[in-house]
């Protein structure tokens, strides 16, 4: 064999390592997209689930129906586990084609969480608010119960609302950020404690 045949021969094998290289490469490439796209299909019906959690979440709202409620709520935190397993996955494949470091979309979106507390919502007066206002009449006494009774009922009725709203409105976030795990967390942990605050207000 002849130094030309030589380098003709180990110039072939080193093409063909390289094209054998080129493909290996543009089959990780692939295998990369494949893994995203399975990522985004996972958390499109991951969110369209919840969604149709959150409706059934309303109208339990709507009819008071306190017991119901966690049920619900331990779907959505179910949805938000599964899609921040495959949410990993989606980093580490961006770390390959990409180079991005872990946590890098979760940093660029960092939660805001809405809060509601007892504190923040009206106080139910009671008998103990009144002055030391003297009755003439037993009259008298019937129409400032009966006022009290009605001022009651509507700030009862106000503080329902008001924390119904707001677990609705968290749940409806929670939701639209199943991409960002730490923030649908954060809002899923709200959400349980919007339906204790809910819940006593309701019973």
């Amino acid at each position: 064999m002849t130094e030309a045949t030589k380098a003709a021969k180990a110039y072939a094998t080193d093409l063909d390592r390289g094209l054998r290289s080129v493909e290996e490469a543009v089959r990780v490439v692939q295998r990369a997209h494949d893994e995203i796209a399975r990522c985004d299909q996972l958390l499109s019906r991951a969110q369209e689930s919840g969604r149709k959690a959150a409706g059934e979440l309303g109208v339990l709202l709507r009819t008071r129906n306190h017991t119901g409620v966690p049920a619900i709520l331990d779907r959505l935190d179910a949805l938000a586990a599964q899609v921040a397993r495959s949410e990993t996955d989606r980093v580490l494949v961006r770390r390959i084609l990409h180079g991005e470091a872990d946590g890098v979309a979760d940093a660029r979106h960092a939660p805001v969480v809405p809060r509601l507390t007892e504190q923040d919502l009206p106080r139910i007066p009671s008998v103990y608010d009144a002055d030391d206002t003297q009755y003439e009449t037993l009259q008298d006494v019937w129409e400032s119960d009966h006022a009290l009774t009605e001022e009651q009922y509507g700030i009862t009725q106000q503080r329902i609302q008001t924390t119904a709203d707001h677990l609705r409105m968290v749940v409806s976030r929670a939701v639209d950020s199943f991409g960002t795990p730490s923030a649908a967390e954060a809002l899923l942990a709200e959400a349980r404690r919007a339906c204790t605050l809910w819940t006593s207000c309701v019973r």
